[in-house]
């Protein structure tokens, strides 16, 4: 009797301690720790306000309780493998492009000798500065923020809602981490003048020979634009004007160049002519045969009007060519050579092509950005003249996004306009004969690396010719664009 006694007794106690049990409702309470983001504070507490009834605790953003949630911030290159990731972010270090740099190091960065700010909040004028060499698209690029949640309880009973949790947020979806971005990298170059040696170098020796260190950039970018200094052909009547051009053997040089990186040509400028309409005409074949697109010029105006249109992921972008330049000295007037609707040949600004071309960024109403690559301004002239700041300007007004000029033979600054860029002159890229010309012998090359509309990096390079051939110079030369550049800011 007494033994059963103790067993109803034993039944009852368990029925009572589990009934207590599962009524049983844990405190949660969130514990800041060292983050002081709002965006994973205020998800985190969306989530468990969300979440309580259904799993049955209750949750409070302040006061003690029976499970801490406590939030930690620490950089990925840290190593700390203690907690659920809830965010990811990107930063990258902010700096004004006139101030002439392009990298900073990891140690300035964690010291707080650099404006760190989440790649997604970068604007117009600010850019990001590479660290140790590293873009924000690198596989070991080391400013990424983590944040985790780490639950800690005394009480036996919340055990078990300590694990509910941690499978929970283990298996949800978190909006707040963010994927590596993917940079799309567009290089633009100046002036490239196949003749004097340089069309035999860049067949015979290589891309390399011709271009030295540069001929990386140029393969390995998504897009690379330059200026094609005359036609690709053996066929024309040399025009009357003092400088004439024409390129050979033709066919190979074109090949030569699309293997060498180059995607499309700006294809109208003062030397597009320089042998006729055969000469002209054999190089749109000759391009299109190699895969080569051309800007502002074709068989007709239309095809002259149509832009290149890069697209990959999120980024689109359409680029453009157009001419303005005068009379010359000869009497030889490059602007006769205007596309027409049953005429070929190129987008001549002062021929209502800055009209006509204004009228075609109306067409697209995506958010693609329109690239427009101007052969124009004053020959030998180290500053943009009124006439050319007021055509560039009127082009971005009506939806261009960034011009880069080509024509003057040396470099000009940069600026910013209402959030968009000029590169008055990039001055020559390939251009054999340059020497003592007072800045013919030098070029500038940009690589813009984009995430959707926004040009996060800008990094332009210096570079020097000698004879045909073009590499890098000195970083120190930058100084002196950066000058000019400084210089447009404060007009």
């Amino acid at each position: 009797m007494k033994k059963m006694l103790f067993c109803f007794f034993l039944i009852v106690t368990v029925i009572i301690v589990s009934s207590c049990s599962s009524r049983f409702r844990p405190v949660v309470v969130l514990v800041p720790g060292n983050v002081l983001y709002d965006a994973e504070s205020s998800w985190l507490v969306d989530v468990l306000r969300h979440e309580q009834e259904r799993m049955g605790f209750d949750f409070r953003d302040d006061g003690s309780g029976d499970i801490e949630i406590e939030l930690f911030s620490f950089w990925e290159f840290e190593d700390i493998n203690d907690g659920i990731v809830i965010s990811k972010t990107w930063y990258v270090p902010s700096s004004d492009p006139l101030r002439g740099r392009r990298n900073t190091t990891l140690e300035l960065c964690v010291n707080g000798q650099e404006e760190l700010i989440s790649l997604y909040d970068l604007s117009p004028p600010f850019t990001a500065l590479r660290v140790d060499n590293l873009s924000v698209d690198d596989h070991n690029y080391p400013l990424v923020r983590m944040t985790v949640i780490r639950f800690t309880t005394n009480n036996n009973n919340a055990e078990k809602y300590v694990q509910l949790l941690k499978d929970y947020f283990n298996n949800i979806y978190k909006s707040l981490i963010d994927e590596q971005p993917n940079v799309i990298w567009v290089t633009a170059a100046g002036d490239m003048m196949l003749g004097r040696n340089a069309g035999n170098i860049l067949l015979g020796e290589g891309a390399a020979s011709l271009f030295g260190k540069i001929a990386p950039i140029l393969q390995d970018s998504d897009v690379t634009v330059a200026n094609l200094e005359g036609p690709l052909s053996q066929r024309g009547t040399r025009a009357q004007k003092t400088f004439t051009f024409r390129f050979e053997p033709p066919r190979e040089l074109g090949l030569s160049l699309r293997e060498a990186g180059f995607d499309a040509l700006l294809f109208a400028n003062n030397h597009t002519f320089d042998f006729g309409m055969p000469a002209f005409l054999d190089t749109l074949d000759y391009l299109d045969e190699a895969g080569i697109a051309y800007l502002g010029a074709g068989r007709n105006e239309e095809e002259a009007l149509t832009p290149f249109i890069f697209e990959k992921e999120d980024f689109t972008a359409r680029f453009w060519g157009i001419a303005s330049f005068p009379r010359e000295s000869s009497g030889y007037d490059g602007s006769a050579h205007a596309a027409e609707a049953d005429k070929a040949g190129m987008i001549v600004a002062n021929r209502g092509g800055a009209e006509k071309l204004a009228m075609r960024f109306i067409d697209y109403e995506d958010d693609g950005i329109n690239i427009v690559f101007f052969h124009g301004g004053v020959e030998w002239s180290s500053m943009p003249d009124r006439a050319t700041r007021e055509l560039y300007s009127e082009l971005l007004e009506k939806g261009a996004d960034i011009i880069i000029g080509t024509h003057p033979h040396i470099i000009q600054g940069f600026e910013w306009v209402d959030d968009k860029l000029i590169f008055w002159s990039l001055g020559n890229f390939v251009f054999s004969g340059m020497q003592n010309t007072g800045g013919g012998d030098e070029g500038l090359l940009i690589r813009f690396g984009f995430i959707g509309r926004q040009p996060i990096y800008i990094e332009p390079f210096v570079l020097t010719l000698s004879g045909p051939r073009v590499d890098f110079a000195e970083e120190e030369r930058l100084e002196d664009f950066y000058r000019k550049s400084r210089a447009l800011s404060v007009r």
